[in-house]
């Protein structure tokens, strides 16, 4: 009866975990093409892969380095507002650190490996 219990219990935990990721945004941006990162910039071209709209706030967006910490940067989108399928510029600039990813709120964005 206990196993049952625990069995059942982590079968409800899986699903909440599941319905809690299709939050609008989860996962829905990618590449056009790997970023171009020079020096301590980054200019590149990101795409709605969803078939809704989605909002993108540029002062929301954030670069990590490789243990998960901010990285201080500017960063600017194209557009704010992507239909189904479109894509627009993203561009960021920093002074210092080493960053690996974007984190826009709802994902992530990995940056090219040298």
């Amino acid at each position: 009866m206990y196993g049952y219990m625990l069995r059942r219990a982590g079968i409800v935990m899986l699903v909440v975990l599941a319905g809690c990721g299709s939050s609008g945004i989860e996962g829905t941006l990618s590449w056009e093409q790997p970023p171009a990162v020079t020096g301590n910039a980054l200019n590149g071209s990101i795409q709605n892969q969803t078939s809704h709209s989605v909002s993108l706030d540029p002062k929301a967006m954030r670069l990590l380095d490789a243990r998960g910490k901010k990285v201080a940067a500017k960063i600017n989108v194209g557009r704010s507002q992507l239909a189904s399928s479109e894509a627009t510029s993203l561009r960021a600039k920093w002074k210092s650190g080493k960053p690996v990813r974007i984190d826009y709120g709802a994902g992530t964005l990995a940056l090219p490996s040298e």
